[in-house]
């Protein structure tokens, strides 16, 4: 059987369709991997700028730095140390006499030396440490999720006591629900390749919903937006952040049985899409119960008029 000028056979369009999707995906895994890199680059960049203060000749003062913020007891006594040798060499070069002056420069110069290459071999162990300590070690340069965001919490920085204005609460939301967007994205391999797009969805779910619910729309009922606000206060930030706390690579104990970290993260937002799934069709019934309970009042009055007539 011949293929008509100008036709393609099906099986070769199906060929192409797919080469096409390998093609995004693999076009978009490679843009995750670049952005991530940039991120880290960017955050080692950040935490690494202390060893400006061993260049400038106060080692003491940048292992203080990293003392105090690693708590970390030998860094502090690093700085005790490049400290004494500081005031030794400024003592010996105020000493008035020539052979203080010499040794002084001596001390000086060996002293910056030996700040910078002790600066640049305690770095690495520094962001490691940083690392460890950020709420997210698997990717330290995203901002940090503070867990369950409630609404009592969300209107806390506004003054207002909760439940005082529904509306502006629903704009709350919206506007956390873009910041967890941001970090879902910022995240980049950080996170299993699904969840990004599992985020979007729920933005595309949920962002509908609470724009009525600050009064763009028709008003949305109250038990309907709770649990989208639920969704978006609460179970995300919180699938989000247990997941980012965990270190970059980790296994966990293939003893004990369960899904491993990731497989737990997808279900979770799997189940949240689910669920707003389910409230957007609760939402969409009840307008259009509205609408015929509406219709049937308009035909009845309609009839009545009639009637008088």
């Amino acid at each position: 059987m011949t293929t008509p000028p100008g036709g393609s056979r099906p099986e070769l369009e199906e060929l192409r369709e797919r080469s096409r999707e390998v093609a995004r995906r693999v076009g978009q895994d490679v843009g995750r991997q670049v952005g991530t890199a940039a991120r880290r680059q960017g955050w080692r960049a950040r935490k690494s700028a202390w060893l400006l203060l061993p260049v400038a000749g106060l080692p003491w003062v940048g292992f203080g730095y990293i003392g105090w913020k690693a708590r970390r007891p030998q860094w502090a006594g690093a700085a005790a140390l490049h400290l004494g040798v500081s005031a030794g060499a400024v003592t010996a070069l105020t000493a008035g006499e020539w052979w203080t002056t010499v040794l002084g420069v001596l001390v000086a110069g060996g002293g910056w030396g030996a700040g910078v290459v002790h600066g640049l071999a305690a770095n690495p162990r520094w962001l490691r440490t940083s690392a460890a300590l950020s709420p997210h070690p698997s990717a330290p340069w995203l901002p940090a999720l503070t867990g369950p965001s409630s609404s009592a919490e969300l209107l806390a920085g506004t003054g207002r006591a909760a439940g005082e204005d529904p509306a502006e609460l629903a704009e709350l939301h919206r506007a956390r629900l873009e910041e967890l967007v941001a970090v879902a994205a910022r995240a980049g391999t950080a996170l299993p390749a699904e969840a990004l797009p599992l985020v979007r969805e729920l933005r595309s779910a949920a962002a509908p919903l609470l724009d009525r619910g600050a009064g763009l729309g028709r008003p949305v009922p109250a038990l309907d937006l709770y649990e989208v606000e639920a969704v978006v206060g609460e179970h995300l930030p919180a699938a989000l952040g247990q997941y980012l706390a965990l270190p970059h690579g980790y296994v966990p104990d293939t003893v004990a049985s369960g899904p491993a970290p990731a497989e737990s993260l997808l279900a979770q937002l799997r189940s949240m899409v689910e669920l707003l799934g389910e409230v957007t069709a609760r939402v969409h019934e009840h307008d259009a119960r509205e609408l015929r309970v509406q219709a049937a009042f308009l035909g009845e009055k309609v009839r009545r008029s009639d009637l008088d007539l």
